[in-house]
């Protein structure tokens, strides 16, 4: 029934989320680690902490719009013979969707001259985040969405 499989669903894209999230923070945080292997500094291990709560609780601000918008009404709505399911075009989906929800950000402050001052590599993580979503989300889309409804 189609009641059933709205919980599996829902699973579906929360473990695409969770997923998209961890690749995106390890990349992210990644660089910290390779600028200390190079230049030989000792980790400071309440900075890597530190810095990674920071930076997840900023990626909440992509990761809930490109759940609420894209995957969750692919994973509802959209049949598994869909092109968009594709994962080159649902990738592109939400790296668009990341890009565009950061850039409304700050188009909606405009004042303090953001756009100067990194709003692009703003826009390029939030653009990768939705990115990773949504390719997780396309390529585990045949687990969390069987073929056809059955009974199981």
């Amino acid at each position: 029934m189609v009641t059933r499989s709205i919980p599996k669903h829902l699973l579906g894209t929360l473990v695409a989320v969770l997923a998209g999230w961890v690749v995106t923070l390890v990349l992210l945080e990644s660089t910290y680690f390779i600028d200390a292997i190079r230049q030989r500094h000792a980790l400071d291990v309440g900075l890597v902490f530190g810095s990674t709560i920071a930076t997840s609780w900023f990626m909440a601000f992509f990761i809930i719009p490109v759940w609420l918008f894209v995957l969750i009404p692919l994973y509802l709505f959209v049949p598994l013979s869909s092109p968009l399911w594709h994962w080159p075009i649902c990738m592109a989906c939400g790296a668009a969707a990341g890009f565009f929800i950061m850039a409304g950000v700050f188009l909606a402050y405009p004042g303090d001259g953001s756009w100067s001052y990194g709003a692009w590599q703003f826009c390029g993580i939030a653009a990768l985040l939705g990115g990773a979503i949504c390719l997780i989300g396309s390529l585990t889309r045949h687990v969390f969405r069987p073929d056809h409804l059955t009974n199981r």
